[in-house]
């Protein structure tokens, strides 16, 4: 049994209390919450990194790419910018990873390259047609428009010339699918990895500094302890001069 089915049988219970049941739903549904932050979060990531390395390309002449290019750069970052989509909108992971494969799958079909200039609207296109194919529930279109800063006729344009320029095609296979959330997946183990080697590093460092202000008093204390030696060879020398006299 899965853990929504699960969970689904715990809420059917009599036996438990109607707070037990609201707390035991937030529960899973925090936990989706923190699973879909985190697609966001690698997702965002992989854009930003295209956008970087296109940086050179930012004035790109194809004449396709035209009704998705700002003037400026937008002063909303691009993880802002999702974060913004997904919490306002209310849509599952799977809608996410689907604007990844749409904006994938276009810039394949039409050897587009991302940019600063063109990923805000690129993510929104995506976005509203990943809603309308994945989502039951689909708010208006004047709702998007605001929510992605956009005026409704602009919004209309985007959606129906990315349409054009996927084909139509909005189906996506589930062994497709699977691959695309197994390589995020991959991802956020790879950034845990690299986060628990961090911590390791800085233990690692800790003892070696450690170690060497240990060395360090040791050799005081050897020091010390020799300085004493001499001194006490110096009395005692005095002493057996003194008695000498």
């Amino acid at each position: 049994m899965s853990d929504t089915e699960d969970t689904e049988e715990l809420i059917k219970s009599n036996s438990i209390s109607s707070l037990k049941k609201h707390a035991i739903a937030e529960i899973f549904n925090d936990k989706d919450e923190v699973m879909k932050i985190s697609t966001i979060e690698i997702i965002s990531d992989l854009f930003m990194n295209i956008c970087e390395e296109n940086k050179s390309k930012k004035n790109n002449k194809n004449i396709l790419l035209k009704s998705f290019t700002n003037k400026n750069i937008p002063s909303i970052s691009i993880k802002d910018y999702l974060f913004r989509l997904s919490k306002h909108a209310k849509v599952n992971e799977s809608t996410i990873i689907l604007v990844l494969i749409y904006i994938d799958r276009i810039c394949n079909i039409n050897h587009f390259f991302l940019t600063y200039y063109n990923i805000h609207k690129m993510i929104l296109a995506a976005f509203i047609l990943s809603i309308k194919y994945n989502e039951e529930i689909y708010y208006s279109m004047i709702f998007y428009s605001k929510l992605g800063g956009v005026s409704v006729s602009e919004l209309k344009n985007l959606e129906s010339e990315f349409l054009i320029l996927i084909s139509y095609k909005l189906f996506v296979e589930t062994k497709l699918f699977d691959k695309y959330y197994s390589d995020l997946m991959s991802l956020k183990d790879g950034e845990s990895e690299g986060e628990e080697n961090g911590e390791e590093s800085e233990e690692q460092e800790e003892e070696v500094v450690e170690n060497s202000q240990k060395e360090e008093i040791n050799e005081k204390f050897k020091k010390i302890n020799n300085d004493n030696d001499i001194i006490k060879d110096l009395c005692r020398q005095n002493s057996i001069i003194k008695k000498a006299y």
